[in-house]
């Protein structure tokens, strides 16, 4: 239930006992209204603070009710009925729960001195005046306690909130990296494909019939990987993937090494080094215009590193850089030292035990 609410049920059994004193005194209709009236604002006031559960009112606006409210219940209680010290039960609860610390502190102290001194200069009884001023201290460590909960969990929601977007945007961070991934090979593949088979349909029909036939399987794959991408299963293998890359290299006229010892590497681990394969051979395809390609895959204690070098320069790494950090490894990419081209190295930690 809603606090306003709540307080709202309680504002009629706490106001109670102060509203029957004053009709006991057969007061004037003048006096009547003054007394509404005050109590129309104090509420008012006391409401426009305490609403909003899991967007709370600014501070400025909760300190301005409760400076307002403490006047009005101090006047009332020393200028009509010292009965009205009831409504300091409002004023300290509004602080406690409302206010941002330490404010919601130094309002005990300040409420519970205020309702002792204004119902002892209204006439009423010392020690029960001073007893309730107590009683308000007890009473505002427990709102302040309450208060504590309710922005804790009010962190909680929020957090949950960033939580749930976050993962939303890696989602499609992830989804979108994918997507570039597996088309951008695919496509590269069949465009040399169909341009090889458009030079050689007048003079070889057979080999350009082969072309063809590759585009076709490239075509099919492609396709079947995007419809695993967004299922969200996909898992590259090295072994296929470095297989692919091969292929591709061929067609396009670039001599492929490649060195895989049999060694066997974990799931994820293979799946990352398979990325690093498929996005580094596209590049050399369409960027490097490279005439001889080398990849190595080397595990080692600890790690394992797959590194490609050719003699031009790629680019469109920033993917694969972003799927080595999660996966917590490490991307390096620049010239060779050992002559010209281009060097990818792209190194994943296994457990030691593999």
């Amino acid at each position: 239930m809603p606090a306003a609410r709540v307080a709202g049920i309680f504002a009629i059994f706490i106001s109670l006992p102060a509203v029957i004193g004053l009709l006991g005194d057969e007061p004037s209709a003048a006096r009547v209204a003054a007394v509404a009236a005050a109590l129309v604002v104090f509420f008012a006031f006391f409401f426009q603070a305490v609403r909003g559960r899991l967007h709370p009112r600014p501070p400025a606006v909760v300190a301005r009710a409760y400076v307002i409210d403490l006047v009005i219940a101090g006047t009332l209680t020393v200028a009509d009925r010292p009965d009205w010290s009831l409504l300091f039960y409002y004023v300290v609860a509004m602080g406690a729960l409302r206010l941002p610390r330490p404010w919601n502190v130094v309002v005990l102290p300040v409420t519970s001195l205020t309702a002792g001194l204004t119902a002892t200069a209204g006439g009423g009884n010392t020690s029960a005046a001073w007893g309730q001023a107590l009683g308000l201290l007890g009473i505002g460590a427990a709102m302040v306690a309450m208060g504590e909960i309710m922005r804790t969990n009010r962190e909680l929601v929020e957090a949950r909130a960033e939580v749930a977007r976050l993962a939303v945007a890696d989602e499609r961070e992830r989804f979108a990296r994918d997507l570039h991934d597996l088309l951008g090979h695919s496509l590269s593949v069949i465009a040399l494909k169909a341009q090889l088979a458009r030079k050689r349909l007048p003079h070889d029909p057979e080999r350009a019939a082969a072309d063809v036939a590759d585009i076709e399987a490239v075509t099919r794959d492609a396709l079947r990987e995007v419809r695993q991408t967004v299922s969200g299963y996909h898992r590259p293998a090295l072994d296929a993937e470095l297989e692919g890359a091969r292929t591709a290299l061929d067609a396009a006229g670039i001599d492929a090494t490649i060195d895989r010892p049999r060694v066997a590497l974990p799931p994820d681990v293979e799946a990352v080094l398979a990325w690093t394969v498929r996005e580094a051979a596209t590049n050399v395809i369409r960027h490097s215009g490279a005439r001889h390609s080398v990849i190595r895959v080397v595990p080692a204690l600890g790690e394992a590193t797959v590194g490609g070098a050719t003699n031009g320069a790629g680019h469109g790494l920033a993917g694969l850089e972003a799927r080595l950090h999660q996966a917590g490894g490490r991307l390096e990419a620049g010239p060779r030292d050992d002559g010209p081209g281009f060097r990818v190295r792209a190194v994943v930690p296994v457990e030691s035990g593999r």
